[in-house]
């Protein structure tokens, strides 16, 4: 996997107690510009870390982006509430 480090725009089921956070689709933007949405089919696994003293959740995902099946990183930073793809 390749590190990108991009933002990107997320759609994300929250549940009501403050507990699991799953992603459903998001939408980057690729080097030409042009937006690509992609709908998360299966979460491999969740974990959670610290980046530059920033707690984070890093979702392992799997999913078909442009026809080929893909597997890539999420990071969701709590504090700040943003998410960004950061391998794929």
């Amino acid at each position: 996997m390749k590190i990108v480090a991009k933002p990107v725009e997320m759609i994300a089921y929250f549940e009501e107690d403050g507990g699991a956070i799953r992603p459903v689709r998001f939408r980057m933007e690729e080097e030409n510009e042009r937006r690509v949405t992609v709908k998360v089919d299966q979460v491999l696994c969740v974990e959670r870390e610290k980046l530059a003293g920033h707690p984070m959740f890093v979702y392992r995902c799997q999913s078909e982006i442009e026809g080929v099946e893909r597997v890539f990183e999420l990071k969701y930073d709590i504090e700040a509430c943003k998410w960004m793809l950061f391998k794929i």
